[in-house]
C-alpha cells in the first residue's frame, strides 16, 4: 500500500511484484526489505523504467558496468533489478564492515564507527566505495543518505 499511496504512477501490479521481490531478496541477502525499499524510493520513486542522466537504470538505478556481477540482463525487469539492488547494497555494507579499523581506537569509538557502516554503505551505493573511502561524504552525498533514512522511517511508520 505504501508504494501506490506515496508513488501514484506505480501500478498495483508493479507494486505487488516489487513488494514480493523486496521480501524475497531481503530474506536471501539478509536485509530488511523496507530498507531496500527506501533505497528504491529515493533512487527511482519505484519506477521500473527510470533512467538517470548518468545512464543508471531501473528501480535501484544500477549502472551498466555492474550488470554482469549482479547477473542483470534486463535492468527494467523488476525481479532482476530488485535482486541487483539488494546484492549491491549488501556488498557495500559488507565492504564497510570488513574494512580494517585503526587498532589504536578505543572500543567505544570502534562501536560508533561500526554504527556508521550503514550510512557509509548508502553513501557508497550513491558515490562508489572507493570515492567515499578516499574523499569521505560530501554534502550532496549526505543529503542522499539522509533522504533514504527519511524514507525508511516513513515506511516503518506507515
Amino acid at each position: 500500500k505504501y508504494i501506490t499511496t506515496k508513488f501514484k504512477k506505480v501500478s498495483q501490479d508493479d507494486a505487488k511484484k516489487i513488494s514480493k521481490n523486496l521480501v524475497d531478496y531481503g530474506k536471501k541477502y539478509n536485509l530488511d526489505p523496507k530498507f531496500v525499499a527506501a533505497v528504491i524510493a529515493r533512487e527511482s520513486g519505484f519506477r521500473k523504467d527510470a533512467v538517470s542522466v548518468t545512464g543508471a537504470k531501473g528501480l535501484g538505478q544500477i549502472k551498466d558496468f555492474n550488470y554482469k556481477a549482479l547477473k542483470i540482463r534486463d535492468p527494467f525487469k523488476i525481479e532482476e533489478n530488485v535482486s541487483g539492488t539488494a546484492q549491491y547494497l549488501k556488498k557495500m555494507i559488507r565492504k564497510w564492515k570488513e574494512k580494517p579499523m585503526n587498532t589504536t581506537l578505543n572500543e567505544q569509538k570502534k562501536a560508533t564507527l561500526k554504527q556508521d557502516d550503514i550510512k557509509l554503505a548508502l553513501a557508497s551505493y550513491y558515490k562508489g566505495f572507493t570515492a567515499v573511502n578516499k574523499e569521505g561524504v560530501d554534502t550532496k552525498t549526505q543529503k542522499y543518505v539522509d533522504d533514504i533514512i527519511d524514507y525508511y522511517n516513513e515506511i516503518l511508520n506507515y
